[in-house]
């Protein structure tokens, strides 16, 4: 008996999901991170084949698989495509696609195809697709260059307001102390320590973002202006997909750590946006199941 099975990866873990013929899911798992932006292709073919393992192992052999899809973060990098697409022939798998982690959240999202996805995670950016079959996409270009709005973004932005208010060019702020007992530092100088280490990846700067969250709840004004930058740069990434597509209606999807959990930056992004919005309550492996089912 045949099997489907779906894969989606970001910048910090992944998830797969297995489906026999009906697409009923029989197996679900967790990996290593699949960032073309952040891992090293070595790195990124050793998680992948960690996953594979698995769900060769749940689900019998590669020559079994009537289709896999693999979401990744990153996967506009055409040289680790064509390395992921060269270790997935060789593992066995001929019925397979390579797609960018967004698309695979967009099958979650809109199982029928047409909406608008917004993602707020360690990296931020917009994808939608009409009636038409048009899609179109904002932002989304690596924390280097862009990511506004992102989990790094406001990582970088409440450590410079940090230092800002340390040599007096910004007020005092509360998130100097969180930011300080989340990384278990004292100063100024180890926080620079810590930002510029070479060990110190995107998704561990970008793993301070939630801290936010406890600074709004005190109403403290560097954290207020940082979730309306936020907001601001996410409404733009909005608008811009809608103009592209014309897509004036619909609800907007809302994905990724951010908008999941900083329940302070949804509402004030969905009052920016004047739409209507929505969190979807299945992962992006289920996404990536049903692209693999349409191959």
């Amino acid at each position: 008996m045949g099997y489907y099975a779906g894969i989606d990866g970001g910048g910090t873990g992944s998830r797969f999901s297995i489906a026999d013929e009906d697409g009923k899911v029989l197996h679900s798992g967790v990996g290593g991170p699949l960032n073309g932006n952040g891992l090293s292709g070595e790195a990124l073919i050793k998680n992948l084949g960690d996953i594979i393992d698995e769900c060769t192992g749940a689900a019998r052999h590669a020559d079994e698989c009537l289709g896999l899809a693999i979401g990744a973060a990153g996967i506009t990098n055409a040289k680790l495509k064509s390395e992921i697409s060269a270790f997935l022939t060789e593992r066995g798998f001929s019925n397979y696609g390579i797609y960018g982690d967004y698309e695979t959240a967009f099958a979650t999202a809109f199982p029928e195809g047409e909406g608008i996805l917004l993602i707020s995670g360690t990296g931020s950016m917009c994808f939608g697709k009409n009636s038409d079959g048009l899609s179109a996409r904002a932002g989304g270009y690596g924390h280097l260059i862009d990511d506004k709005g992102s989990a790094y973004d406001i990582a970088v932005q409440m450590m410079s307001a940090i230092v800002r208010a340390e040599d007096g060019r910004g007020e005092e702020t509360c998130l100097r102390e969180l930011v300080f007992e989340k990384i278990g530092i004292t100063s100024v100088g180890e926080l620079i320590g810590f930002i510029y280490v070479q060990d110190t990846s995107k998704g561990k700067i970008a793993a301070l973002a939630p801290v936010l969250s406890i600074a709004l709840e005190k109403e403290d004004a560097a954290a207020i202006r940082i979730a309306d930058n936020v907001v601001k740069e996410l409404a733009v990434l909005v608008n811009t997909v809608k103009e592209r597509l014309s897509l004036d209606n619909g609800a907007i999807a809302l994905w990724g750590s951010v908008l999941t959990n900083n329940e302070y930056i949804r509402k004030l992004l969905t009052k920016e946006l004047d739409a209507a919005t929505f969190l979807p309550d299945k992962d992006a492996s289920i996404g990536a199941l049903r692209l693999a089912m349409k191959q």
